[in-house]
C-alpha cells in the first residue's frame, strides 16, 4: 500500500483496519467487479466529504480486485499537478512492472484527440489480454486532459471489461469536474455518495483503532467526530497520546472527560511538538507541493540535505510526512492544506515563487509549474510574460482551460505595457474562443482596439474577432475583416488571410453577397500567391467553387475546388473551409456519390497520416450526407452520430454540426423514429434563429418536411416562403449544400397544399439548372421529374425513373417510383425502401398498395429489426473484425473510419444482438459460424 493509503493523517494505520459501517457500497462495488468476469464495463464513482473515507473505499475495492486475481492499476489527481496534460491517469497508466502504455506515450501523441485514439488502443488491449480496473482518487484535482478521457474513454470502452472506480470530494468543484462527474453518471455508471458513518460503524471503528472494548464514555465521546472516520481517527489516537485512555481486561475506558487537543488542532498540535527546522521544512513542504523532493526543500531552506534529515525524521515520526517510493509525501491532504493555511499570505506567495524559479533553474518544463507561475508573478515582470507565453503554447493542444488561464495572466501582467497586452491578445485570440471564452475574448480585444496600435498588431486582432465571429456571426467577420483588410501597409500574408476571412464569410451572408465576395477573389488570389499562402489561396478558389455552384456553373464548381484541392495539398488547416471536404460534398449533390465517397475515404486516410483530427471530423459530416445521398441510412445514422459525439474532444463545431444534424432529421423522417424526429424538430427550430440564409434555410426545410409529413401542409408552405422566394436569382435555397432532389419533393408538397404556382415556379428554376448544366444527369431527372408532377405526365414520369436508375440515389427513384401510383412501381418503391431501412416511407407504401387491394406484410421486411440478419452489411464487417480480436483502431485505420464511427456502429449492433460485451459477440460469432458452415 501507499503512504495515502496506508494513513489518513495519524498514527493508526486506518487502511488496515476493517472497513466498518459500508456494507452497502462494498457489495456495489463486488457487484460491478463481478460483471468483469461476463466481460461488461462498469464505472462507480465515489463522492463524499474530506475525511469521510474515499480513499478507504478506493483500497478496499483494490483489495478485492486484486483478491479476484483482477489486473488493478491506480493514481490520482494532485493540486499541484493540474497543468501537466493527463498527468493523473499516465501516472495510474504507467504505474507498476507491467506498463498499460509505455513511458513516453505523451509525448508521441500530436495533440489531444489523436492521443485519446492511442490511450483508448492501449486500454483495449490491455482488456482483451484479461480484464482490469482502474482506480483514480481525488478527481477534484485532476487536470483537464485526465478529466477528459474520463468523460469519454468509460462511455467508449464500456463494451470491454474494465472496470473504472474513482473518487472526488463533494462542494464546489470547477466545470471541468461537474461535467466529469455528469457523464460518468450517464446510463450504465453508478454512484456512492458516502454519508457519515452510523452509530454502530462508529463504535465498531472505536474498538478496532483501540485494539479493545470502548466503554460508554468513550463512545459518547466518539460522537464528537461527527461520523467522520478522519476525525474519529484523530480522536481516538489523540486521546491515546495524551493518555485519556486505559485498557484492561479488554475494554477500553476513558481516564479524563477532555477531548485531546490534538482532535481540537491536530496538526498545529503536532507541528508544536518537533524542532523549529523541521517546522520550518513541513511549511516550506507545503508550499512546494504534495510530493517533497528533498534537494529542493534543503535548497529553499538554505540546509544541506545530510543536515535536514533528522528535521526531516521528526515530521515522519509526527505522521506529518510518510515515505513513499524513495520520496517524501504528505499522509494527507488536508495536512498539506492545514500547514499552508496558517502561513502568512505573503510568505507563501514568497515561498512559491521562490521554488518556482528554483525548478526552472533545475530545467521543469514551464508548463508544469504554470500555475504557481501565474499566481506569484507580479505585474510587469517580463520573464514571467514570456515563460506564461510559452506554457499557454504548450498547453494549447493538451490542456486549454489551462492554456487559457495562462494567457489571461500574461495580459494581466502586461497591463503596463498596453502595446505589449494587444499583441498578446491579438495571439489569445483564437485559444480564447476555441475554449468557451468567445465573449471574454471579444471584449479584450475591443477595448484594445480603442487605442492606436501599430498596423500588425491590429490586423492581428481584427483576423482573431473574424476568425472568432465565423464560429457564430458571418456578418460580424464580415465587418471586423473588411476593417482589418482597410488598414494600409499590411505584410501580404496576413493581408491574405484577411481577405480569405472577408470573400468566405461574405458569400455564406447571403445571395446579396456573393456578387462582393465574388468580386474580391482575383485581388485576394493575387495577394495570396505573392505572399505564398496556399492556405488562402485554397480558402479563395473554394468559395469560387461554392459561388460557382450556386450560379448553376456545375463544371465550372467542379474544376475550382479541384484546383484549390492542389492548392492545399497536405497543409494541415487546408483553409478556413477544407477543400477536400466541399468537393465531397459537391460530387454527391452533382449525383456523382461513388466519387464523393472515395474523395471521403481518400481525405480520412490523409487525415490519420498527418494527425488533422479536425479534417476528420469534417469529413465525418461530409460522409454521413453521402451515406444519405447513397440510401445507406444506417450508416449515416452511425457516420452522424459519430461526429456529434467528437464534441467533447473538439468543441463545438459550426457547419459541421449544423449539416449533421440536417442529415439525422432527414434519416428519421425516413425511418419515423418518434425521439430523432422530436430532436429534428428543435434542431431545425434553433437553426432558423441564424442569421445566414443559407443555414437558417436548411433548419426551414428540414422542419417544412417534418410538418409536411404530419399533415400540416400550410406550415410546410408558410417555412419554405423565403427559399422560394429566392429562385429567380438563380439559386438552390433549400439545403446547404443544395441538393437537386429537393425540387420535386418541394414540387410534391405544394401540389398537395393546392399551390399550383409555387409547384410552377420551382419546375421553372429545376428546368433552367439543367438548361445551364446539359451534361448533369440528376439535374435532367430532377427537372423531368418536376415537370412530370406540374403537369401530371405519367410519361414523363416514365422518362424520370429511366433516369434515375443511372443515379446512385435509391431513395430519390424510390419516390418517383411511388408518384406513379401504380401496383408494380409501388412494389419496387417499396423494396428500394425497405432495403435502406427506410420504415416510415416502407409503411406509408403498404398502406398505399393495401388502399388499392394488395396486402404487404409489415412482419417480414428484407431485413429484420434484431438479430444476426439485422445487422448492415458495415455493422457484419466490423462486428466480424472485433470478434477476430481486432481493437476499434484497428477497424478504423482498415476500413478508412474514425474511431467514433466504429464505436457507434458496434453499440447499433449490440443493440440489435441484445448483448454488451465483447466476450460475448465473440461466443455469438463462433455459435452463428457452427451453425452456418
Amino acid at each position: 500500500m501507499n503512504a495515502r493509503e496506508s494513513k489518513i493523517g495519524a498514527s493508526a494505520e486506518y487502511g488496515r483496519y476493517r472497513l466498518r459501517g459500508r456494507q452497502s457500497e462494498v457489495a456495489a462495488l463486488r457487484t460491478h467487479l463481478a460483471a468483469l468476469t461476463r466481460g461488461r464495463g462498469t464505472t462507480t464513482l465515489i463522492q463524499g466529504s474530506p475525511g469521510i473515507g474515499k480513499t478507504r473505499m478506493l483500497t478496499e475495492a483494490r483489495q478485492m480486485a486484486e483478491e479476484a486475481g483482477l489486473r488493478v492499476i491506480h493514481g490520482g489527481g494532485d493540486p499541484d499537478g493540474q497543468t501537466i496534460p493527463f498527468g493523473a491517469l499516465l501516472g495510474a497508466l504507467h504505474s507498476g512492472s507491467d506498463q498499460i502504455i509505455p513511458a513516453g506515450t505523451a509525448q508521441a501523441a500530436p495533440g489531444t484527440y489523436w492521443f485519446l485514439q492511442e490511450l483508448l488502443e492501449h486500454l483495449e488491449r490491455a482488456a482483451l489480454a484479461a480484464p482490469l480496473v482502474i482506480v483514480i482518487d481525488d478527481l477534484q484535482w485532476c487536470d483537464e486532459g485526465t478529466l477528459l478521457a474520463l468523460r469519454t474513454l468509460p462511455r467508449r470502452l464500456s463494451l470491454h471489461p474494465i472496470a473504472w472506480i474513482l473518487a472526488a470530494r463533494t462542494g464546489p468543484l470547477s466545470p471541468d469536474v461537474r461535467a466529469t462527474i455528469f457523464a460518468l453518471a450517464q446510463p450504465g455508471g453508478q454512484q456512492l455518495t458516502l454519508a457519515p458513518l452510523g452509530g454502530k460503524a462508529v463504535a465498531a471503528m472505536t474498538g478496532d483503532l483501540l485494539a479493545a472494548t470502548p466503554d460508554g464514555a468513550i463512545l459518547q465521546l466518539a460522537q464528537r467526530a461527527e461520523g467522520r472516520p478522519l476525525l474519529l481517527t484523530e480522536l481516538i489516537n489523540g486521546m491515546l497520546d495524551e493518555g485519556g485512555v486505559t485498557v484492561a481486561d479488554g475494554v477500553a475506558r476513558l481516564t479524563r472527560q477532555r477531548v485531546p487537543l490534538r482532535f481540537h488542532a491536530s496538526v498545529q498540535h503536532r507541528l508544536e511538538q518537533v524542532s523549529p527546522l523541521a517546522r520550518k521544512a513541513a511549511q516550506i513542504a507545503s508550499v512546494l507541493g504534495r510530493t517533497v523532493s528533498i534537494d529542493q526543500l534543503a535548497e529553499l531552506i538554505g540546509e544541506s540535505a545530510v543536515t535536514l534529515l533528522e528535521s526531516l525524521e521528526e515530521l515522519l515520526s509526527a505522521d506529518l510526512l510518510v515515505e513513499r517510493d524513495s520520496a517524501l509525501v504528505f499522509s494527507h491532504d488536508l495536512i498539506r492544506e492545514s500547514i499552508q493555511a496558517a502561513l502568512p499570505a505573503t510568505l507563501r506567495k514568497a515561498l512559491r515563487r521562490q521554488a518556482v524559479d528554483l525548478r526552472l533553474a533545475q530545467g521543469v518544463p514551464v508548463a508544469r509549474i504554470a500555475a504557481d507561475l501565474a499566481e506569484t508573478a507580479e505585474p510587469g515582470d517580463r520573464a514571467a510574460i514570456t515563460l506564461l507565453r510559452q506554457a499557454a503554447r504548450d498547453l494549447a493542444d493538451v490542456a486549454p482551460s489551462a492554456a487559457v488561464q495562462m494567457s489571461r495572466r500574461a495580459i494581466e501582467l502586461s497591463a503596463l505595457d498596453p502595446l505589449g497586452e494587444a499583441g498578446l491578445i491579438a495571439e489569445a485570440l483564437p485559444l480564447f474562443s476555441q475554449t468557451g471564452h468567445a465573449g471574454e475574448a471579444v471584449a479584450l480585444a475591443e477595448s484594445a482596439l480603442l487605442r492606436p496600435l501599430p498596423v500588425e498588431v491590429e490586423a492581428g486582432i481584427r483576423l482573431g474577432l473574424a476568425i472568432e465571429a465565423n464560429r457564430r456571426s458571418f456578418s460580424e467577420a464580415v465587418r471586423h475583416s473588411r476593417a482589418g483588410v482597410a488598414l494600409p501597409g499590411l505584410p501580404p500574408r496576413i493581408r491574405a488571410q484577411l481577405m480569405a476571412m472577408l470573400a468566405f464569410n461574405l458569400a455564406f451572408i447571403d445571395a446579396d453577397e456573393t456578387a462582393e465576395a465574388e468580386d474580391l477573389i482575383p485581388a485576394a488570389l493575387a495577394t495570396a500567391d505573392q505572399a505564398a499562402d496556399q492556405a488562402s489561396r485554397a480558402t479563395l478558389l473554394g468559395v469560387g467553387s461554392i459561388i460557382a455552384n450556386r450560379r448553376l456553373a456545375a463544371r465550372r464548381a467542379v474544376d475550382l475546388i479541384d484546383q484549390a484541392v492542389a492548392a492545399a495539398g497536405d497543409v494541415s488547416s487546408g483553409g478556413l473551409w477544407l477543400p477536400g471536404v466541399w468537393r465531397a460534398l459537391l460530387l454527391t449533390t452533382l449525383g456523382r456519390v461513388e466519387e464523393a465517397l472515395a474523395q471521403a475515404d481518400d481525405g480520412v486516410r490523409r487525415a490519420q497520416h498527418h494527425g488533422q483530427a479536425g479534417m476528420l471530423r469534417m469529413l465525418g459530416m461530409a460522409r454521413c450526407r453521402i451515406y444519405l445521398d447513397a440510401g445507406r441510412l444506417s450508416d449515416a445514422r452511425a457516420e452522424a452520430e459519430a461526429v456529434l459525439t467528437m464534441s467533447d474532444e473538439f468543441g463545438r463545431g459550426n457547419f459541421d454540426d449544423v449539416s449533421t444534424r440536417y442529415v439525422l432529421g432527414r434519416v428519421a423522417l425516413h425511418t419515423g423514429d418518434p425521439q430523432d424526429l422530436a430532436r429534428a424538430r428543435e434542431f431545425a427550430a434553433s437553426i432558423m434563429e441564424t442569421e445566414a440564409g443559407h443555414v437558417r434555410r436548411s433548419g426551414a426545410w428540414l422542419a417544412a418536411q417534418i410538418a409536411a409529413d404530419e399533415g400540416d401542409l400550410a406550415l410546410a408552405m408558410d417555412l419554405t416562403g423565403e427559399a422560394v422566394a429566392s429562385y429567380h436569382r438563380p439559386t438552390s435555397s433549400l439545403a446547404s449544400p443544395p441538393d437537386p432532389a429537393d425540387e420535386p419533393v418541394l414540387v410534391r408538397m405544394a401540389l398537395r397544399a393546392g399551390d399550383h404556382a409555387r409547384a410552377s415556379l420551382v419546375t421553372e428554376f429545376a428546368e433552367t439548372r439543367h438548361r445551364e448544366n446539359p451534361g448533369v444527369p440528376i439535374y435532367e431527372a430532377t427537372a423531368v421529374h418536376a415537370r412530370a408532377l406540374v403537369d401530371g405526365d405519367a410519361g414523363l414520369l416514365a422518362r424520370a425513373i429511366e433516369l434515375y436508375h443511372d443515379i446512385p440515389r435509391p431513395l430519390v427513384l424510390a419516390g418517383a417510383l411511388e408518384d406513379t401510383g401504380t401496383v408494380v412501381e409501388l412494389d419496387a418503391a417499396l423494396r428500394l425502401y425497405e432495403q435502406a431501412e427506410a420504415e416510415h416511407d416502407a409503411s406509408r407504401v403498404r398502406d398505399r398498395l393495401r388502399g388499392l387491394g394488395q396486402r404487404r406484410s409489415r412482419d417480414a421486411p428484407s431485413r429484420p429489426t434484431a438479430g444476426w440478419d439485422s445487422l448492415t452489411a458495415s455493422e457484419l464487417q466490423i462486428v466480424r473484425l472485433v470478434a477476430g480480436g481486432a481493437t476499434n483502431k484497428q477497424v478504423a485505420d482498415q476500413l478508412y473510419l474514425s474511431p467514433h464511427t466504429v464505436s457507434t456502429h458496434l453499440w447499433h449492433a449490440f443493440a440489435k444482438l441484445g448483448i454488451s460485451s465483447r466476450v460475448e459477440l465473440t461466443r455469438l460469432v463462433l455459435e452463428h459460424d457452427s451453425v452456418t458452415r
